[in-house]
């Protein structure tokens, strides 16, 4: 079932919650995700594709959260590698 911030769809301020979360995953304004109706529909690709984008980044993020203990552990300040800002032509 899908559920935002705790609430179900048929829940009193699930469309409000919807509509600021899609608002903040593609930049819209609320005013103009209003526009798409009850059921929040839109058949704009590119809405469409960067809400999908959006929930690729939240799972691949529950799915690291749930298996990060399986991780190896790596130091990060030791995988950087410097940068020789000095060009070559340089004395």
């Amino acid at each position: 079932m899908l559920t935002l911030y705790g609430l179900k769809p048929e829940d009193w301020g699930y469309r409000q919650k919807a509509i600021a979360e899609i608002s903040r995953v593609t930049g819209l304004s609320p005013n103009s995700i209003k526009g798409w109706g009850k059921d929040l529909e839109t058949d704009s690709t590119y809405i469409l594709k960067l809400l999908d984008y959006g929930d690729m980044a939240n799972e691949l993020t529950m799915f690291v959260n749930k298996y990060k203990h399986l991780l190896p552990k790596i130091d990060v300040i030791d995988t950087i590698n410097p940068i020789d800002h000095k060009p070559e032509h340089e004395g």
